[in-house]
């Protein structure tokens, strides 16, 4: 790892440790209610108090006619402070500014927001109801930059979005099936936890906006502060050093134009560093709930499948428009299905705004599907690894997108993930006293977002060192030392040479986002079509100052020859040095192309499709319910591997989250009021949680020349591999996570006639038909 050591003495830099001179505090006065008019916003004992530099509320930011107090990625929804409605417990109402953070938490205290309550809705089925409370009496105002998503929203449902995949003739097909289940399974919101809350450091001047920001997407924070100051793209500047965690948390500006705002007003540095409870009420994993019905024949064929999924978006939109065309063909799983009905709502609730989390969409999908396929393989009689052989897709087959689809892994990815974790159908449980080991198997597919735009630029230096600039955000993942290694390769120099840049939007070229596991296939490309750019250039130089065609120039090892006299070259520094050119500098672009129809589901949904498989034994203690993940192994269609050692790392991560959401991760609320918002209440896997034993297969293809981003396929299979081996070991179905171990001893006593067991928690089939 080439940033290793910067890593380990504490050099890389972060946000949460930048300090401008005369830099003041925030603090943020939330909501209390979970939907409320606010009737008024007593202020005058804080501003009162010494060391008080301002408080803001939101009719003071709604009286600027100089300020556009609503945005948003998708949809202009959320005020910077909430104006006359809060939506969700936890809103930010009033900002304190002061010279250090704890006069602003006083000052903060010394608040009071008078509220009339209002009828509050938290669950977006029952939001989905038109006689529920409305949380938008009309649609907001859409981002108009924003324009590859098309909005299906109905306010008077509660909908910000909805998307449909429609193929074939999905009710013939269930008429046609030998078998349909019909099943609905839950996946809860919770928390990204990335190590590093949310920080930004904000500076506005006269006309000019500098923001120090923990962002995963610089340049759509950079737009979406532009559109909110009313103010040219080259007036604001965005500087995103490394990330202490994001995992999707930090991908849309939230805590930015609170601070971006508040430091115009007192014409001062605005620091905004969120505490832990703060983070959890920002940006959650959406809650979801599918009902799912599939037609089977009696051999084990798919022939039909029908979905309704409700996608919990929160108080506001956030993303939650673009996710729900990930869920809706993310529903279909990695299988041939010949006819598709799915419709997937995002729904608006009194909750906080659930926002992008690791395994976009895809977690809450592969739960559903992959536990209800090994439903049906139990009532066949067929193996659990054989019928997903029978219904996997394979080379030629045509998605439910409409796209036919090449170089599939999927039964490969199976059969040694099988084999590795020694699957035994005639021995599927080994039983010692209360102690029952079982495996479980899952296969996931996930797109990456298409279409989307990668821009870099790569500087050979006079000395022969590298300099690489890109927008691509440094959070952990080891982008940075994996476009190092990309051009180093395509430049045949020393890794060593290799300077890449972290995020300054005033100086780094365009990427569109560092999310969906794109950055290694967009970015990768463009970083390595820059190399070839200054290539190039290099060869026409060397070829005037060798007196040779430049078809003759060649290259190795960083150095420039004619063909035949490789020990008779120039270095790249010779070559600059003599040519009197300064630096050469190679600029690259890669776009990919695609998009969906948004009532059909139909065109392309991805311009790469990510595979995985996952397979997992544990063991379950009968007496007490507990739940211990024994081994796991994981395989990922990874095209070509670029950083083995980062590689490694990202599947590792995968498999962290994956035990988390399937064992213990949820964010309880009571009436909208967040429970567990401390680290010591929401609980998350330590080492000891984790299997002793685990391990990875990336399946390589060298000769294709793709190289696909490792941050999320892992993840989703986790979850219902572990599912299904707790099922194969105790009888007991979860379909609503996590697999908490009071679940399963519901699911014991159930299986014992125990009226005390909870049909929801541990599921009962709305049935199957023949």
């Amino acid at each position: 790892m080439l940033d290793a050591r910067d890593r380990v003495t504490g050099r890389t830099p972060f946000v949460v440790n930048h300090e401008v001179v005369g830099m003041l505090h925030c603090r943020l006065v939330r909501s209390t209610a979970a939907h409320a008019a606010i009737r008024g916003v007593e202020t005058e004992a804080a501003r009162s108090h010494p060391g008080v530099r301002a408080v803001v509320t939101g009719a003071d930011l709604a009286a600027r006619a100089d300020l556009q107090i609503n945005f948003g990625p998708i949809v202009r929804d959320q005020p910077v402070l909430a104006v006359d409605v809060v939506r969700f417990i936890g809103e930010p109402v009033v900002a304190v500014v002061a010279d250090d953070l704890a006069t602003a938490e006083a000052a903060a205290a010394l608040v009071e927001v008078d509220y009339e309550h209002r009828s509050a809705v938290f669950d977006a089925e029952e939001a989905f109801d038109p006689a529920a409370p409305r949380l938008f009496e009309s649609a907001p105002e859409r981002d108009p930059a924003f324009v590859d998503v098309t909005l299906r929203d109905d306010y008077s449902r509660n909908v910000c979005n909805t998307f449909s995949v429609v193929r074939g003739d999905a009710a013939a097909g269930m008429a046609a099936a030998d078998l349909v289940f019909d099943d609905v399974f839950e996946s809860p919101a919770a928390g990204a936890a990335p190590l590093e809350t949310h920080v930004v450091v904000a500076d506005a001047r006269p006309d000019r906006l500098t923001v120090w920001s923990s962002t995963q997407t610089p340049h759509i924070t950079r737009r979406q502060l532009a559109l909110l100051f009313n103010l040219p793209l080259n007036r604001v500047r965005v500087i995103v050093p490394a990330l202490g965690g994001g995992f999707g948390a930090k991908a849309y500006a939230a805590v930015e134009p609170i601070a971006a705002v508040l430091s115009q007003i007192v014409n001062a540095p605005v620091r905004l560093h969120l505490t832990r409870e703060e983070e959890f009420v920002t940006s959650t994993k959406h809650a979801m709930r599918v009902r799912l019905r599939t037609g089977v024949t009696r051999d084990g064929r798919i022939v039909a499948r029908q979905a309704t999924a409700y996608y919990n978006a929160g108080a506001y939109a956030g993303v939650s428009p673009r996710k729900v065309m990930f869920g809706a063909y993310g529903i279909n799983g990695p299988y041939s299905v010949p006819d598709v009905q799915v419709d997937v709502y995002a729904v608006c609730t009194n909750t906080p705004p659930a926002g992008a989390y690791r395994g976009f969409a895809i977690n809450q999908c592969a739960w559903a599907y992959e536990q209800q396929m090994d439903m049906i393989a139990e009532r066949l009689g067929i193996d659990a690894v054989e019928i997903r052989r029978i219904n996997l897709l394979r080379d030629g087959d045509t998605f439910c997108t409409g796209e036919v689809l090449e170089h599939v892994s999927f039964v490969d990815l199976l059969d040694s993930a099988a084999q590795r974790i020694g699957w035994d159908p005639d021995n599927p449980v080994e039983r010692r006293g209360d102690l029952v080991r079982a495996k479980g198997v899952s296969c996931v597919i996930e797109g990456t977002i298409t279409p989307s735009t990668s821009t870099a630029a790569v500087r050979l230096n006079s000395d022969g060192s590298v300099d690489v600039l890109t927008s691509s955000v440094e959070m952990g993942q080891g982008i940075r030392p994996a476009l190092a290694t990309s051009v180093a390769r395509q430049l045949g120099v020393d890794p060593e040479l290799i300077q890449v840049s972290y995020v300054d939007t005033d100086l780094t070229p365009y990427d569109q986002q560092t999310t969906a596991s794109r950055s290694m296939f967009s970015m990768g490309r463009a970083v390595t079509i820059a190399a070839d750019d200054v290539l190039d250039q290099v060869r026409r130089l060397a070829a005037d100052l060798l007196e040779a065609d430049p078809d003759d120039i060649e290259f190795a090892d960083g150095r420039v020859h004619v063909a035949g006299l490789r020990h008779e070259g120039l270095s790249f520094a010779e070559v600059i040095g003599r040519s009197r050119v300064g630096d050469v500098l190679g600029e690259g672009t890669f776009k990919t192309q695609g998009g969906l129809d948004p009532y059909t589901g139909q065109g392309i949904g991805s311009v790469h499709w990510h595979q995985a498989v996952g397979a997992a034994e544990v063991e379950v203690d009968l007496a007490t319910g507990r739940v211990r993940v024994l081994r796991y192994t994981g395989g990922v269609y990874a095209g070509e591997v670029v950083d083995p050692v980062g590689a490694d790392h990202q599947c590792e991560g995968c498999l962290v989250f994956g035990v988390g959401n399937a064992l213990f991760e949820e964010l309880v609320f009571d009436q909208g009021q967040l429970v567990n918002g401390s680290l010591a209440d929401y609980m998350v896997p330590s080492l000891e949680d984790m299997p002793a034993r685990y391990d990875f297969e990336l399946v390589e293809d060298r000769e294709r020349g793709e190289v696909h981003g490792l941050g999320e396929p892992a993840l989703p299979p986790v979850a219902p591999a572990i599912s299904n081996a707790v099922y194969r070991a105790t009888g007991v179905r979860i379909r609503s996570l996590p697999i908490s171990a009071e679940k399963v001893l519901r699911g014991l006593y159930a299986a014992k006639g125990d009226a005390a067991a909870d049909p929801v928690d541990v599921g009962l089939s709305l049935g199957e038909t023949a």
